[in-house]
């Protein structure tokens, strides 16, 4: 049996509404909305987070430790 941890991420996702040129001047300001989930790895959780919610992802960044 193979035993995987996982680890908390944060998700910054961008809204559909958002017009592509605004993103990263929203992201600068804090204005996107995140979604905390664990996962494997970053890339499972990018994955898991545009699953989950239907939209784009931004970033995925790992927060706290492995539990």
């Amino acid at each position: 049996m193979h035993i995987t941890l996982l680890s908390s991420y944060r998700a910054t996702l961008i809204p559909k509404d958002l017009d592509h040129s605004e993103v990263h001047g929203h992201a600068a300001d804090g204005k996107l909305p995140t979604i905390q989930l664990k996962a494997a790895s970053a890339d499972r959780a990018q994955a898991a987070a545009h699953h989950t919610t239907g939209l784009a992802v931004l970033c995925v960044d790992r927060v706290g430790g492995g539990e």
